[in-house]
């Protein structure tokens, strides 16, 4: 069971600081998206002008601009769905917390092998309730993300646990 409790202590807190980063990133190509429309966008109205002379770029920029404005649900998260990677992150934050108390717990003989038991598949019940919301939500897991990911959470528990 100690390595089983481990197990789920490291990788809870892979899942906060992978919600943690996923969530800036999207929060940034979200900012990024809505300059770029907005810049286009004022840029075909201040420019009535300049455009003047050349209606098709004119016509192609406001297409461009009116496609990207309707795919971009499909294309970057929504308001909704980062929202969602907020609760996901607020969850495992307190589902680490639990994790950690049992680890302690169960590492001070305060709790026998039985009871860590029963107390963390209570605990890894709670998952199930998060677990659509993680699935409907994160659909990649981009690789650079999880490998800064898990360099933190490696040093975090070189340094609180001396691992």
């Amino acid at each position: 069971m100690r390595n089983r409790i481990w197990a789920e202590l490291t990788q809870s807190k892979h899942n906060i600081e992978f919600a943690s980063k996923y969530s800036d990133r999207q929060r940034f190509i979200l900012r990024i998206f809505n300059i770029g429309i907005l810049a286009f966008s004022s840029a075909g109205i201040m420019g009535w002008k300049i455009w003047e002379n050349l209606p098709l770029i004119a016509c192609i920029l406001i297409t461009g601009v009116s496609l990207l404005r309707l795919l971009q649900p499909h294309l970057i998260m929504n308001e909704k769905q980062l929202k969602n990677l907020d609760d996901i992150h607020k969850f495992y934050t307190e589902y680490y917390n639990k994790i950690e108390k049992l680890w302690y717990d169960f590492e001070s003989n305060r709790v026998t092998e039985e009871q860590a038991t029963n107390i963390f598949f209570k605990l890894k019940k709670l998952e199930t309730n998060i677990n659509p919301i993680i699935a409907e939500t994160i659909r990649s897991k981009p690789k650079r993300i999880v490998k800064k990911c898990k360099k933190n959470t490696d040093e975090y528990f070189e340094q609180v646990f001396n691992i």
